[in-house]
């Protein structure tokens, strides 16, 4: 598993083809954020040091630890969505995000932003797919590109453990391949940033990224060659 939290899992599953992928352009001005007022969250394997703070309108929200995430079908053609359960885990020794073992299973990422933070990026990550006893199981990201192509503005739910329901509105989709992002520094910051505030002037705060693999599937060393990266904004 390659550092950054880039590699996120090593898969075993048949060849994908025909997958659909999302752009790699600038993400919107929304999504790039803008550097938060005050102390910065100290930066992790997944982010770089901040920059300079400047004075941001910044909502305060009290932070919460998801317990279960749901999107609506992105298309007929793949008609279930997703409705998982998430638990917490911290980063790996290395840096890189942790995997559940279950592939139905989501992570939240509790060494960076929780949902409700009033800065940073919320990172959920899950398969795409897994092999279980010969069998080939749907991982809980199994439609994270077809997401990231055709679901922006759909709804994303997340249920906290104190009972709250935060609500997130899909504003973009991006993949990149692995190579990509193991040569970019700039690109992961921009990508995993913890240090900035995102969203319109009047409620900034922290953004949602559900980030799994994509692309195509090599056989050979059991890896997809893609990340996937789908991010929203909060939207009550």
């Amino acid at each position: 598993m390659a550092a950054a939290g880039l590699t996120l899992a090593r898969h075993s599953a048949g060849e994908a083809l025909g997958e659909p992928s999302a752009g790699s352009g600038a993400l919107p001005a929304a999504l790039v954020g803008s550097p938060a007022a005050g102390p910065s969250t100290p930066p992790t394997a997944t982010t770089a040091a901040p920059t300079h703070s400047v004075g941001a309108a910044v909502v305060r929200a009290k932070p919460g630890v998801p317990v279960s995430v749901t999107i609506a079908a992105p298309s007929t053609n793949h008609p279930q969505g997703v409705h998982a359960r998430v638990i917490s885990h911290g980063l790996n020794a290395d840096g890189s995000l942790y995997i559940p073992a279950d592939p139905r299973t989501v992570s939240w990422s509790s060494d960076d932003a929780a949902p409700g933070s009033s800065r940073g990026t919320v990172i959920l990550t899950s398969h795409i797919n897994y092999v279980i006893d010969g069998q080939t199981v749907a991982g809980a990201f199994a439609d994270l590109a077809e997401y990231a192509r055709h679901a922006i503005g759909k709804q994303i739910t997340l249920r906290l453990a104190d009972g709250r329901v935060l609500r997130y509105r899909i504003v973009a989709g991006r993949q990149y391949t692995k190579d990509q992002l193991s040569s970019d520094p700039h690109l992961r910051t921009v990508l995993y940033n913890q240090s900035r505030v995102y969203g319109p002037a009047q409620r900034l705060g922290s953004r949602l990224l559900l980030v799994s693999c994509g692309g195509p599937f090599d056989p050979d060393t059991g890896e997809y060659a893609d990340n996937v990266f789908l991010y929203a904004l909060p939207s009550n």
